[in-house]
């Protein structure tokens, strides 16, 4: 059966796991996970100095207890393939947005059990991966699913998928180890900084010493010569995972349940809203100004776009005019030249 035959059969309720489809990936847990991950990156662009605080025990906490359950329903052969790769993807829709804001070195202070629960995602994460792409894709039941995944296209997880997702994994997993031990000297540096805050010092050496472990933070995560490259792609991974998670629902002909009384996908969708608004309220003036002066620059980006315009209109003509006359002055030479080798022609 082709991938476009898969893609056009009728849903089946019984396809898939129905407790899987109620906590893992329920439609409250998704929208959930989806808002919290846009409130995270929308907390970026808020011009308070302590942006984010709180956010990383908050959201490691709900992802920590997402990948817990995600590990009792992989170690039961509970799920199928797609189902069990479709969670991860929910799961890193929320840590990846995490990470991004210690690129704020201030938030990272009083943080250390937020920081904690991101090192225990990240690892779990990797370790989940590894293990589904090396194993769990085969001993894992289908439960009538076509273990169709998104990869830009509708592609089957077993074949050369696989392996493509494998080397990927793998060379992730190493890459995280560096973040990892960057994150634990970060929390190194916060509980002395922390201990100090309450240590009996006067407020002006306090203030030196917090910007003294401001710097060091900051040195030690080194994003900060990134911070363009990693706002594109947090907006770029956002966007790609909720696609891949939607359309893999789809595809497998999965039919999350969106039963509002179940505490499972009710906490993930009321912690999703709330830091939603939150983030509008916090980042929304700073946004509203910046497309403001942006709007106000069009006119000034205008008038330069006719100038470049007219300037090159300009050397074009003088290019064109210019080449006209040389071709003219030519053919006139020419014709002299010809008109009087002919009369001498007609003199002898």
């Amino acid at each position: 059966m082709t991938l476009a035959a898969v893609t056009m059969l009728p849903r089946d309720p019984s396809v898939g796991n129905s407790d899987a489809a109620q906590d893992l990936y329920g439609i409250g847990v998704r929208v959930g996970f989806y808002l919290q991950a846009l409130g995270m990156i929308l907390y970026n662009y808020s011009i308070k100095e302590d942006y984010g605080k709180g956010l990383k025990i908050a959201s490691g906490s709900i992802t920590l207890s997402l990948l817990a359950s995600w590990y009792v329903f992989a170690a039961q052969g509970l799920f199928s393939p797609s189902e069990a790769i479709m969670v991860l993807l929910i799961v890193m829709s929320l840590s990846l947005p995490a990470k991004v804001t210690l690129l704020n070195p201030r938030n990272v202070v009083g943080e250390t059990i937020g920081l904690i629960t991101l090192v225990l995602v990240e690892l779990g994460t990797c370790a989940a991966l590894l293990w589904t792409f090396a194993r769990l894709i085969h001993t894992l039941p289908r439960l009538q699913t076509p273990n169709i995944i998104f990869f830009f296209a509708p592609v089957s997880i077993t074949g050369w998928f696989q392996y493509v997702a494998l080397v990927v994994c793998t060379v992730d997993a190493l890459f995280s180890l560096p973040y990892v031990y960057k994150v634990a000297r970060v929390i190194e540096i916060s509980w002395r900084l922390y201990r100090e805050n309450h240590a009996e010092i006067s407020k002006e050496d306090g203030e030196k010493i917090h910007e003294e472990k401001y710097r060091q933070i900051a040195e030690r995560i080194d994003w900060e010569n990134h911070r363009k490259g990693i706002a594109i792609l947090r907006w770029l991974a956002w966007i790609l995972v909720i696609i891949a998670v939607e359309t893999t629902i789809y595809w497998n002909q999965l039919s999350p349940l969106n039963d509002f009384q179940s505490p499972g996908q009710l906490i993930p969708l009321v912690a999703g809203i709330v830091i939603f608004i939150d983030s509008v309220f916090e980042a929304g003036p700073n946004i509203l100004a910046h497309v403001e002066e942006q709007f106000r620059k069009i006119p000034d980006r205008w008038a330069l776009v006719r100038a470049g315009f007219d300037q090159t209109f300009q050397w074009l003509r003088l290019r064109i005019y210019g080449s006209v006359r040389e071709w003219v002055k030519k053919q006139r030479i020419f014709t002299q030249r010809r008109t009087e080798e002919v009369a001498e022609g007609l003199q002898v």
